[in-house]
């Protein structure tokens, strides 16, 4: 029998993370272009600054998009969309505006 130890760390803090809500947006959005071929993998990358979604069309390349949340700094910002160049293609303080953003963009990224 296995047995399950719930373990609490008071210092996590949820921000830290993207929440249930940012998180289902931006899978939802991960599917539709799964379904079409377009996306094949992600990743999380996470510091103490910032955590980003990173979208691959091959796991062995680099982020096709990245979806970033900002958690500390100066920024006027909390998200920022970024392509695979690192360039920033759309900085929101929403993050239905980045997934629409893409969305909008016929979800197609220009090599």
């Amino acid at each position: 029998m296995f047995r399950y130890k719930l373990i609490k760390n008071k210092e996590i803090d949820k921000e830290n993370f993207f929440n249930k809500n940012e998180l289902g947006e931006i899978l939802n959005l991960y599917g539709k272009m799964v379904s079409k071929g377009e996306w094949k993998d992600y990743a999380f990358y996470i510091n103490k600054n910032l955590i980003s979604f990173d979208i691959y069309r091959r796991s062995s390349e680099k982020p096709l998009l990245q979806i970033i949340k900002i958690l500390k700094g100066k920024k006027d910002f909390k998200y920022q969309v970024k392509d695979q160049h690192g360039k920033i293609i759309k900085n929101t303080n929403e993050l239905k505006s980045a997934v629409s953003f893409l969305q909008k963009r016929n979800l197609k990224v220009i090599k």
